[in-house]
Order: structure tokens, then C-alpha cells, then sequence
């Protein structure tokens, strides 16, 4: 999610609109029916989501709870669907598998059996979810010693440290998903 905090009263108005007719209408709502749960007239939403009225805090509160949706998020000026091409294949090394611009690091890691490594995303900002595809690996989270196999997901909360060990006789293919904007190399 980016945000640009220099955003003027015009842009303000299209991106809020913009994200709040989206957010409408991915829950199957008609802008009478999101108007009578804010207590405001269809005509003063419309112009909230054709971007023409900038609405005070107070209303867009009661218009994102309505949509059910955070602040922060009416304000995310990218499209919130992405699609990003690629495959999870077992070619050594590790790859990002999100757009540049995503508040998600999800890298796919594949490792041959020995090798030995610290987590593929970055640590510090939430989180983190492992799910192994293929092999087996030794994962050491704040000192704990967890051996995973095909199949097997970890979470870890919030960990300081996460290190891995690829072990058994076949390669490694394993998905590890965060809180991050940390830039890996594409696939």
C-alpha cells in the first residue's frame, strides 16, 4: 500500500472515491444502501466517489466502517489487485514474488540439501509465515529448533531471528511470506 502524504484536494478526492466506489461495489453494494448505513443522501456519495467533494474525517470514518475497510486503506493510491507473472520452481536461490509496490514480502526459496542460510525476507516488521512445497528443513526461530516437511507451514510471531537448514536428500522449495518492502531479485 503507498500513500502520498503531499496529495492535494483534487487528487485526495479521485483516490478516496476511487477506493471507496471499488470497495463498494467488491461487496455487491448499491450507493443507496452504503448512504443509508452513513445516514448521508445517495446524491453527497456520489460526489464523495466521483471524487468532486472531499468528505470531513468523521464522515469518511463512518463510510470506511461501513465498507468495512481501515483508514489507511481508503487512502491507498494503487490499485489493491495485482497480478505478478511468474512460477515457483525449484531454480537455486530466491525470488519476490509481488509487485514492487506491495506491503507483502513473499519470496520463494529453493535450496539444495546442506545448505544453510538466514531467512529470505526481512525480519522486524511482523510477522512470518513459511509453507514447504518440497524437501525438508530445519528451521531455527529465536533459538527454537523446528523441522518441517512437504506440506508443513510455520508461523513465527514477530521473530528476531530465523535461520534454516535444508536437510534430507532432496532439494528445498519453500514459500516465505511478511510485512516488508524489502526488494528481492524477480523472477
Amino acid at each position: 500500500m503507498s500513500t502520498d502524504p503531499l496529495l492535494d484536494e483534487a487528487k485526495l478526492g479521485t483516490v478516496l472515491g476511487r477506493r471507496l466506489r471499488e470497495r463498494r461495489s467488491e461487496l455487491g453494494k448499491t450507493l443507496t444502501e452504503i448512504a443509508r448505513t452513513v445516514d448521508m443522501s445517495p446524491g453527497y456519495l456520489s460526489t464523495i466517489e466521483t471524487g468532486a467533494s472531499v468528505p470531513s474525517l468523521p464522515v469518511l470514518a463512518r463510510l470506511a466502517h461501513a465498507l468495512d475497510i481501515s483508514l489507511a486503506e481508503t487512502l491507498r493510491t494503487s490499485s489493491s489487485t495485482h497480478v505478478s507473472r511468474g512460477s515457483i520452481t525449484d531454480d537455486p536461490g530466491t525470488r519476490l514474488l509481488v509487485p514492487d509496490n506491495s506491503q507483502l514480502e513473499i519470496a520463494c526459496q529453493s535450496a539444495d540439501a546442506g545448505q544453510t542460510g538466514e531467512a529470505p525476507v526481512t525480519l522486524g516488521n511482523g510477522d512470518v509465515f513459511v509453507y514447504l512445497h518440497q524437501g525438508s528443513l530445519q528451521i531455527t526461530v529465536d533459538d527454537e529448533l523446528f523441522e518441517l516437511g512437504p506440506g508443513d507451514a510455520l508461523h513465527g510471531d514477530r521473530p528476531r531471528q530465523i535461520s534454516w537448514r535444508a536437510t534430507g536428500p532432496e532439494p528445498v522449495l519453500a514459500l516465505w511470506t511478511t510485512a516488508s518492502t524489502r526488494t528481492l531479485p524477480r523472477s
